[in-house]
């Protein structure tokens, strides 16, 4: 059950052949999970207004721009009268069981694109439905507070990064196309006046921030990482890494389960790498840019030291 707030906001734009104005219709919508909270529902309402003016500006840029790094299956935006997405803000737990739903995911998430558009599907329609975006004011939350922002410009920075997924743009497929995702980013917010930069930006600037505090540190040549097996032993292939290491200055430390504890205790970005999956123990900027700028695997949030050992199955 939701709480749907629609929204049809018939837009200037580029004239069609028929000399029709293409509309956006937005439906915002609150999950009833979520507290009936006064600065939620005054959220809600800015969205209504907020959402048609950032499709406009980003459709207007397609129709002047070519875009070698975009999936161009929704192209023929003239073909429609009306484009039709939805905004959904929920908790982590809706999230999470959607996450796992459709991704395979267990943990939450700030935000999740769903496109509602099957390429090749032709049913001659006068509607283009671009899809859904699902937001978590929980997880949200607590990253603006991680930043310093306010929720509402936290939540636009993903309303901006979900709505280019779902428009055909894709930051892991390579560098030319995060590079491109990332300049749309920072236009449509410059565009529309709204506050902080790009999600790509600021896990690309959390990265260099990082690197620098490193190559300007006393302990630039320490890294730290976890290179015992479940039988307590360093296998061949890792030994011959560390020697690498060795050879070239860094400083090696072998952590055992109390570089977890000290990561908690002290609020130190870990990542533990398990299989194909990535296990962390809280949100931090360092810890998105291993996805954002180096494709890793979404991190899961575990709740505590002990989720993540049995997560990890050590």
């Amino acid at each position: 059950m939701v709480h749907g707030l629609g929204l049809t906001e018939p837009l200037a734009a580029e004239r069609r052949s028929e000399d029709k104005d293409l509309e956006f219709s937005v439906s915002i919508c609150i999950e009833e999970g979520i507290p009936n909270d006064p600065e939620i529902l005054s959220i809600a309402e800015l969205l209504r207004l907020n959402v048609p003016m950032a499709m406009k500006l980003a459709f207007d840029s397609f129709r002047s721009s070519t875009f070698k790094t975009r999936d161009e299956a929704i192209n023929d935006f003239g073909g429609y009268d009306s484009i039709e997405l939805s905004v959904m803000l929920c908790n982590d737990e809706f999230i999470r069981k959607l996450n796992e739903e459709r991704r395979d995911e267990d943990h939450a998430t700030d935000v999740l694109s769903m496109s509602l558009h099957v390429p090749g599907l032709d049913l001659d329609l006068p509607i283009l439905m671009l899809g859904d975006l699902v937001i978590s004011i929980e997880t949200v939350a607590r990253q603006a507070e991680e930043k310093g922002h306010e929720l509402i410009d936290e939540i636009r920075v993903l309303l901006v990064h979900g709505m280019l997924h779902l428009l055909g743009f894709d930051h892991e497929i390579s560098e030319e196309a995060g590079a491109k995702m990332e300049e749309e980013e920072g236009i449509l917010l410059e565009s529309l006046k709204w506050k902080g930069k790009g999600l790509i930006q600021s896990a690309y600037d959390a990265e260099t921030n990082r690197n620098h505090h490193m190559e300007n540190s006393d302990d630039r040549k320490k890294s730290v990482f976890d290179s015992i097996n479940q039988s307590s032993a360093i296998s061949s292939a890792m030994w011959m890494a560390l020697k690498e290491a060795l050879s070239r200055g860094v400083k090696v430390v072998i952590a055992t389960g109390k570089a977890c504890l000290y990561s908690w205790k002290n609020k130190v970005p870990l990542i533990a790498f398990i299989n194909d999956r990535c296990l962390t123990l809280f949100e931090h900027p360092l810890v998105d840019s291993l996805h954002i700028v180096y494709h890793e695997p979404k991190a899961e949030i575990m709740p505590s030291f002990e989720h993540l050992l049995s997560a990890a199955d050590m």
